[in-house]
């Protein structure tokens, strides 16, 4: 059995884009008002935190995104940047340096 295992970084400019191309396609989950700042959090699990200044006002929403949220983002994010995903493999966050990992693992069996 081989095992690829393949991983993709997100600095935070790139997960404040993943964020935003989140809300466009669930405008219902996400605050609106502009993204102030995200930012990482790997305890006690990987979550991702969005900060949203509400329009004509000086406050801010928090929002507190969980794996399932994160993975949806930075998938879409791939697809919309043209980031190749194999669907077959096994995919899965971490946090790498302060910043959202996506680790891609695909088994291969040899042939005969």
């Amino acid at each position: 059995m081989i095992t690829e295992k393949r991983q993709i970084i997100f600095s935070n400019d790139a997960l404040k884009d993943a964020v935003l191309l989140f809300r466009t396609m669930h405008p219902d989950l996400v605050p609106h008002g502009q993204l102030h700042r995200v930012w990482v959090s790997a305890e006690p699990e990987v979550g991702v935190y969005a900060q949203f200044e509400q329009l004509g006002a000086r406050r801010y929403n928090e929002l507190r995104l969980g794996r399932r949220e994160i993975a949806a983002c930075v998938i879409l994010y791939c697809r919309k940047h043209k980031i190749p995903l194999p669907r077959t493999a096994d995919k899965f966050l971490e946090v790498e340096g302060g910043c959202v990992s996506l680790v891609i693992t695909k088994q291969f069996s040899p042939g005969p």
